[in-house]
């Protein structure tokens, strides 16, 4: 190999090395995307939606939701979080008893949905429980080992139409979704 060979190629591999030592260190980003305060009636046997527009491009390694719901009685509810895939999480459903809420009063009161946490929301089925800010629940969907839930959209892409779905599924029951953010640690995109 003469000199300038040796010198192309000593350049080529430090550039690879480069490259790869600052794809490395690159860590996760972490965000919250809110819809802000707002009031949406669940109306009476019916269903809700809100959609929160994620622009933000990136690969997502943890998602927890943040809810914020008024309720008469909270075991008339269902709570399902989708992916812009159509990748559907069962949050919660028929759980709280006669409580009367997920969180207080909006986004600075909203429960959070975290596949990591102690409780399980299902533990409260039942239960006569006003859900407040200031525990996290495992969402319904989680089985016995920790398997799905809001893990099931690790390596999904975070940009898009996400949507928080609230059902009544028992009659006199009234309702308002008061809240929805999502708390997210993302890859973002190699440029």
């Amino acid at each position: 190999m003469n000199g300038r060979s040796k010198r192309i190629a000593t350049a080529a591999v430090a550039g690879i090395a480069s490259i790869t030592v600052a794809t490395a260190l690159a860590a996760p980003a972490e965000r919250t995307f809110s819809s802000g305060n707002f009031s949406k009636g669940i109306p009476d046997e019916g269903v809700a939606v809100k959609t929160l527009n994620v622009k933000k491009k990136g690969t997502i390694k943890d998602v927890n939701a943040l809810v914020a719901l008024e309720t008469t009685f909270n075991q008339d509810f269902a709570l399902y979080l989708m992916h812009p895939s159509g990748e559907t999480i069962h949050l919660s459903s028929n759980n709280g008893g006669d409580g009367n809420g997920y969180g207080s009063g909006g986004c600075a009161g909203a429960v959070a949905f975290d596949d990591e946490a102690e409780l399980k929301i299902d533990s409260f089925e039942g239960v006569n429980k006003t859900f407040f800010n200031d525990d996290s629940y495992q969402p319904e969907q989680v089985d016995t080992n920790g398997v799905g839930g809001l893990e099931d959209l690790d390596g999904l892409k975070l940009n898009g139409k996400w949507k928080l779905i609230a059902s009544d599924t028992e009659q006199f029951g009234a309702g308002a979704l008061k809240c929805f953010k999502l708390d997210v640690r993302y890859q973002s995109p190699k440029n």
